[in-house]
């Protein structure tokens, strides 16, 4: 979160992806439901949401389509195949299959479940943001696994 945005941030992209572009390209097609996803029914996380929305009609990003070819244009290029350039929304296509959150499964490209997993931890985020006490203390001894 950098100034009351929210990002989604990997290494083989170029910029930092607004979380609101990243949800769009995994198929949320509306504000309203990405709200909804994201802050829930609580006023105070949607205030807090909203400019991430603002983020992403400053950007031009309306459709799935748009921020596929956004996501497109600033992924890094690992291999090199002989032959012409892929579409941009076919780089963004395959970057969000096979490169974010490769844990979670992606059947028949229905990117549903990528989307809720990003949804949940943006909520994680809004809630730790508005109070310091849910963030988890990763130095914590009770997180660690000890061997005996």
């Amino acid at each position: 979160m950098k100034k009351g945005l929210i990002s989604l941030k990997h290494n083989s992209f170029t910029d930092d992806v607004p979380i609101a572009v990243a949800l769009k390209a995994l198929g949320v097609q509306s504000d309203k439901e990405i709200l909804l996803l994201c802050a829930g029914n609580t006023e105070s996380y949607q205030e807090a949401f909203s400019p991430n929305l603002e983020e992403a009609a400053k950007l031009g990003i309306f459709t799935t389509q748009q921020a596929r070819e956004w996501i497109g244009n600033r992924t890094r290029v690992i291999r090199k195949v002989a032959g012409p350039r892929r579409p941009a929304w076919e780089e963004g296509m395959e970057s969000l299959v096979m490169i974010v959150l490769t844990h979670v499964p992606v059947v028949n490209l229905d990117l549903t479940a990528k989307a809720l997993y990003v949804a949940t931890m943006t909520r994680r985020v809004l809630m730790a943001n508005q109070d310091s006490s849910l963030v988890d203390d990763r130095d914590y001894v009770g997180n660690k696994r000890l061997e005996l």
